[in-house]
């Protein structure tokens, strides 16, 4: 059983598990909202001087990541989450390894980093102006004028080409876990695939020399050990990345052990009497009954969902409310 199940685990020898691989794309996708986190910190402390970088923080982000994944891919052959899982890009058949060892072309090097910088910049572009033209349209605000026409067929043409994307990322997974192929239909498309990456050779200079050499009053040889202040600063980047994750798994696990009591109902009013069976917002008969559960009354779905969106509070009781918490009632 434990030979079997090492077998489902790793296809070939060095080849990363399924495991590495979704870890690598879920800590790939955890640094920017981390980053935005410790941005809206500082803009709310420093509103003056960091203020602005909330407006700007996709483009900020850009030019961090870009710089990050452009470091790691010219050294490792790897970008930033695939080189702290320990993984390297290498080619995806053996009649093409690179010339240059453990490095890749100049050509495959700039077109990982378009795919790994520039399409979720673009992609994540793209989704908000989809998911707001698909507010408008749930919420009747799409007409039947020309461009509105071309707003419904962006938005299901998106969906149709989301779940191609999806489909075609399991496929690939699949092949993947049969030991052919490679783990994401980017790294096929660039016909490159992962290995294990070989060990790290440390660096002969530490930060202990460099602060031993300011002391000392000798700042050519400070000066020199520079480089190794980068590597320090990388690696805490790598560390940094995992305290997110473990943070990440901590804040889920607390929210199912430690859940707080249920609250009471709210007390009857007995002027709501006159919403039984009607839509508190626009005082009709509900269409698309949706109660919000923090307070327990039923809505219209677009009534709701339109009130929620704009103001994140039930329309009668004040309480915060998310549009994320609503729920669809099936009434006979």
């Amino acid at each position: 059983m434990a030979v079997y199940a090492a077998h489902l685990t790793r296809t070939l020898q060095g080849t990363p598990s399924l495991f590495q691989v979704t870890a690598q794309e879920a800590l790939g996708s955890t640094v920017k909202p981390a980053l935005q986190k410790v941005v809206e910190f500082l803009a709310a402390t420093y509103p003056n001087k960091c203020g602005w970088c909330v407006g700007w923080y996709d483009e900020l982000y850009l030019l961090f990541d870009c710089c990050l994944q452009y470091y790691y891919l010219k050294h490792y052959a790897a970008s930033f989450s695939e080189s702290f899982y320990g993984l390297l890009r290498v080619p995806l058949t053996s009649c093409s390894e690179f010339s240059s060892g453990q490095q890749l072309p100049l050509h495959l090097e700039k077109a990982s980093l378009a795919l790994l910088v520039l399409l979720p910049y673009v992609r994540d572009k793209v989704e908000r102006v989809v998911d707001r033209w698909r507010e408008d349209n749930e919420d009747g605000r799409l007409g039947k004028s020309r461009a509105d026409r071309a707003r419904r067929a962006a938005i299901h043409t998106y969906s149709i080409i989301h779940t191609a994307c999806a489909c075609a990322r399991l496929v690939t997974l699949a092949r993947y876990a049969c030991g052919a192929g490679s783990p994401t239909p980017a790294l096929h498309a660039l016909r490159l695939t992962l290995r294990d990456a070989p060990p790290r050779e440390e660096e002969e200079d530490n930060w202990k020399d460099v602060l031993r050499n300011v002391m000392t009053g000798q700042i050519g040889s400070a000066v020199a050990s520079l480089p190794a202040l980068g590597a320090l600063a990388l690696r805490g980047a790598e560390w940094g990345a995992f305290c997110v994750q473990l943070l990440r798994w901590w804040s889920a696990r607390a929210e199912h052990q430690q859940a707080l009591p249920t609250p009471p109902p709210p007390k009857r009013d007995e002027q709501t009497l006159r919403w039984k069976n009607k839509c508190p917002l626009c005082l009709q008969s509900w269409k698309i009954p949706t109660v919000l559960p923090v307070s327990g009354y039923i809505f219209c779905y677009i009534c709701i969902s339109r009130h929620v969106r704009a103001h994140s509070s039930c329309p009668v009781t004040r309480c915060p409310a998310a549009e994320t918490s609503l729920v669809r009632l099936y009434i006979d």
